[in-house]
């Protein structure tokens, strides 16, 4: 069920952190800057780390072979609608289709989602009680939704690559804020739905192999978003929009 407030994981046990990403799936053209969704997954699977990765549904028309082994390493696939065209909000208020931006995503992820669960994210973390209701009303596909889930930690990743930035500079400043909140749920984009730029100098796998050794030689441990749902999820502390 669509909530009319926003997940998020304030009620996280201190230094535990959930590591999510947006706007996927994608992959580069060559071994340079770009989106390496499947090669984000498979590092932190070496790492023994659960990710949730929330995919843009036109991108995984574009890049079907990339969520089955997103999957395939252990990682959880997410909505995060199928155009991330405009606010979903928005969209309610034109008087727009709503419900195909969330029910296309979810035929393309179900084969993915585990115990008929699909974790859902509104595009830039806009949300409203109205498209809840709205999506409760007219969503009845017999998949059980949990969302939207928010974040604490905005790593800002996509400024550092719309603006030329390194990895190192990106990594330093997630640390910063994780070490300031002591933990929280993370989000990254391992690509870019909107701006080509931004996308193709993404250097999102290059921060969290910085990061993650960062992170675990500070004591920080790494929570999925099911393990954090099945024991925290009911008393998330929440924002509402």
């Amino acid at each position: 069920m669509f909530s009319d407030q926003q997940y998020t994981g304030q009620a996280l046990p201190h230094k535990t952190i959930c590591l999510t990403f947006d706007d996927g799936p994608g992959e580069s053209k060559d071994n340079g800057p770009g989106p390496k969704t499947a090669h984000l997954a498979q590092y932190l699977w070496e790492q023994g780390i659960c990710a949730t990765f929330f995919m843009v549904g036109k991108f995984i028309d574009k890049y079907p072979s990339i969520p089955r082994e997103v999957s395939r390493l252990g990682h959880i696939i997410g909505n995060h609608t199928y155009s991330h065209q405009q606010p979903l909000p928005d969209l309610l208020t034109k008087g727009e289709d709503v419900i195909s931006e969330i029910a296309a995503t979810d035929q393309l992820i179900k084969q993915y989602c585990r115990n008929n669960t699909i974790y859902f994210r509104a595009p830039w973390g806009i949300w409203s009680a109205a498209v809840a209701a709205h999506l409760n009303e007219n969503i009845d596909n017999g998949l059980s939704h949990i969302g939207p889930v928010n974040w604490d930690i905005d790593s800002n990743d996509w400024a550092y690559w719309r603006d030329g930035g390194s990895a190192e500079d990106c990594a330093q400043e997630c640390l910063y804020k994780i070490q300031e909140l002591n933990g929280g749920i993370l989000l990254m984009h391992d690509s870019t739905a909107d701006i080509d730029h931004i996308r193709e100098n993404n250097r999102t796998l290059e921060t969290i192999r910085i990061l993650v050794p960062q992170l675990k030689a500070l004591g920080y441990q790494f929570a999925g978003l099911d393990k954090l749902s099945l024991t925290f999820l009911g008393r998330l502390a929440t924002t509402r929009l």
